[in-house]
This record gives C-alpha cells, sequence and structure tokens, in this order.
C-alpha cells in the first residue's frame, strides 16, 4: 500500500515510517525544506520503501503531486502551543486545508485520510492549540474522505528527545527533592509511542474497519495518579530523589501573587492540567481494532532500559 505520511520527522513520524516500511508499505513522507534529512534510515534489507518528498503546508504549491496514488493519508504534523497563534492556525488549519485540496486534485477517490491528533482530548483549559487541532479534525471529517481520527494522549517512547529523554534524566538524579506543584492525586494515562502505532496499524490492516468513520481515543490501560507515574519513572532511571508535594492552596496563593507582577497565564494553565483527573475512553480502539496498549509501568521500564536518554541529544 501506498501511504503518505506528513509530520514524518517528527517522534511519532519516525516511528510509524519505520514500522510501515517494515511492514512492506510504500511510504512518501512528506519534510519541510531543509528537514528531509532528519526522515528516518531505513536498514538495506527492509521489505517497503521511503520517498522523501520536500513541501510545506502553508505553501500549497509544494504539496502539488504529493497524494497522488495514496491510498492513505496519516496526517500527524502540526504547530504545538510553544509556537505562536498564527504559526498554529497557518499549519493546523490552513494546511489542512491545503491537504484537501491536493487531495481533490490528485489523489485516488478512495483515499482513506488517517488524523492523528493529542489535543482535541485532554485539555482542561482554554488553548489556542487544543481549538485549532478541533477545527484541523472538522475539515478532515467533512471532506468527503473515509476517515479516522486516533486521539493519543501524552506520548512517550525511546528517541523522544522533547519530553521523555529530558523527564528521565531529571528523574535519575541520586539526590535532591523533586517538588511536585500539587498534591499528585489527579490522574494521567499516558501511552507508548509503539502502541500509538499499533493502533494505526491495526486500522490500515482491517478493510471493514476503514469502510467505517471512527475516532479512537488511544491511552494506557488504565489512569495513574501524577504521584504513582512519577516514582515509576524514577525507579526506571534509578533515581533516589525525595518526592515532596506542594498543597494546591500554596500553589495558587503564588500564581495570584506572582501575577500581580507578571502573566502567568501559561503557569495557571499548566497546574490546572494536574488539578484534574484524565480519563480516557479507549473502549472503540479496544473492540474494534483488537488494540492492548502496555501499563505505563511496563513501558517506563522498557523505555529507560538503554541509555540514549542519559545524555542531551539537542
Amino acid at each position: 500500500m501506498r501511504i503518505a505520511v506528513t509530520g514524518g520527522t517528527g517522534f511519532i513520524g519516525q516511528n510509524l515510517i519505520r514500522r510501515l516500511c517494515a511492514e512492506g508499505h510504500l511510504v512518501r513522507a512528506l519534510a519541510r525544506p531543509g528537514r528531509v534529512q532528519a526522515l528516518p534510515q531505513l536498514p538495506a534489507d527492509c521489505p517497503g520503501s521511503l520517498e522523501a518528498c520536500e513541501g510545506d503546508l502553508t505553501d500549497p504549491a509544494s504539496l502539488d503531486g504529493f497524494l497522488e496514488g495514496a491510498a492513505a493519508l496519516i496526517h500527524l504534523a502540526g504547530r504545538h502551543d510553544h509556537h505562536s497563534e498564527e504559526e498554529m492556525q497557518a499549519v493546523n488549519v490552513t494546511g489542512t486545508e491545503h491537504l484537501m485540496a491536493e487531495a481533490k486534485a490528485h489523489a485516488p477517490d478512495d483515499m482513506r485520510f488517517v488524523l492523528v491528533s493529542s489535543a482535541v482530548i485532554g485539555q482542561p483549559v482554554y488553548g489556542y492549540y487544543r481549538d485549532s487541532k478541533r477545527v484541523q479534525e472538522k475539515i478532515v471529517r467533512s471532506s468527503g474522505y473515509d476517515w479516522a481520527s486516533f486521539r493519543p494522549t501524552l506520548v512517550y517512547g525511546v528517541g523522544d528527545t522533547r519530553h521523555t529523554g529530558p523527564f528521565l534524566r531529571r528523574c535519575a538524579k541520586q539526590q535532591g527533592t523533586y517538588w511536585v506543584p500539587h498534591e499528585g492525586v489527579s490522574k494521567i494515562n499516558p501511552v507508548h509511542v509503539d502502541d500509538v502505532v499499533d493502533a494505526i496499524l491495526l486500522y490500515l490492516t482491517q478493510e471493514q474497519v476503514m469502510d467505517v468513520d471512527s475516532i479512537y481515543e488511544l491511552a494506557g490501560p488504565t489512569g495513574i495518579p501524577f504521584n504513582e507515574f512519577l516514582d515509576l519513572t524514577m525507579a526506571a532511571a534509578g533515581g533516589r530523589q525525595k518526592r515532596r508535594n506542594v498543597p494546591r492552596r500554596w500553589v495558587e496563593r503564588f500564581l495570584l501573587l506572582k501575577g500581580v507582577f507578571t502573566d502567568v497565564t501559561r503557569q495557571r494553565r499548566g497546574a490546572s492540567y494536574f488539578f484534574l483527573h484524565h480519563d480516557h475512553d479507549i473502549s472503540a480502539a479496544i473492540e474494534t481494532l483488537g488494540w492492548q496498549p502496555r501499563t505505563y509501568a511496563t513501558g517506563i521500564a522498557q523505555v529507560a532500559s538503554g541509555d540514549w536518554w542519559r545524555s542531551s541529544q539537542e
């Protein structure tokens, strides 16, 4: 199967491309100008193949022919909330519209549109990134193509040098205190990157599933309190710090005082995230696709077993 992929230079995208090619698929990956070299390297005996396509979602002319002959498009690319609202609008919303125009011009009529978007769920407070991804999903759902939306929560795994690696290094410290700015009882539900890829591949290999427009939330098998999440990560990394929790009321008072002198919007959003439980209904992926995610205890032990994270690779 010829599969087009956007966001192939990112953490999830690189893992997905490797697996697709290992399964014998022909992958055409879109990479921004100057970023083609960041696409994953495949072994010489790989049964599939990778075709690099240089283009930019904000430049519709650069997408010309990208979706020609593609049986499926897996759309991973996006601008996250550390970018400006203008950039998020240009890539997440307008960029998706450009992809739709390219699909109508060159893609087969039976192409499947697979959207992978992590911000449609799990955001308890306002953020433009979340809203831009919701609009993106609406564009896909109204496209006229068969579609599936995969909604992973916090994704972790080997090779994640932006989040997982730094977090493991912090948890591996042999002394000192790890201060937690909340009681640590709210539940989160991280999902291993390999499990996210598994879900997408299960979808692509079941013809009867691809004929039904679907939404799949992806998370671990059950939520765990943040304190347990942190303790499991410290144990996996071999850390010996003491965990100390700061009560919520003191955090709120501190932010109230700090807000008199500076903008604390981002800090308030971050604090709010851990004041609420994050429960995710993964039953659709389990019952329809036969998906079985691993527990965080198992996953983080596997991720931390190597040395890839012990020094900064950024």
